[in-house]
């Protein structure tokens, strides 16, 4: 069974209903589905920093369970550390939300949906998808 890790901005695009992000999702079984723990904690940040706190709470969590969660684990954790290094000794360091977010991909041999395509691209063994 093929999973796909979506990241926030395909989500975020998706609750606002842009037209690609809800006909990219819409193809894909909901059982290959996947968020990890680091985009549905994203997500409940936009939701709390916001002006309308309880009405995006009401969208966005109830959005959230949709998705089975896919955990930052000490296996994503070693993959972090050594993708960290490496990217760092190339002087090509990127964000380390993003990083953890490939790692957790990585480690559940997930294809990762994102359009952030420019900072994911750069870590090594990631199947990244764009809408």
């Amino acid at each position: 069974m093929k999973k796909y890790l979506i990241d926030s901005d395909v989500l975020i695009y998706f609750l606002k209903g842009k037209q690609e992000a809800v006909a990219a999702l819409s193809g894909i079984p909901p059982s290959e589905l996947y968020i990890s723990r680091i985009n549905h904690a994203e997500l409940l940040y936009g939701a709390y920093n916001s002006a309308r706190i309880e009405e995006n709470l009401k969208i966005i969590v109830p959005f959230l369970k949709n998705f089975q969660v896919l955990e930052f684990d000490e296996e994503a954790a070693m993959l972090f550390a050594k993708e960290k290094s490496r990217l760092k000794k190339n002087g090509n360091i990127i964000a380390d939300m993003d990083l953890m977010i490939a790692s957790i991909a990585i480690r559940n041999k997930s294809t990762l949906i994102t359009n952030n395509l420019k900072h994911f691209e750069r870590i090594r063994d990631l199947n990244v998808g764009k809408i």
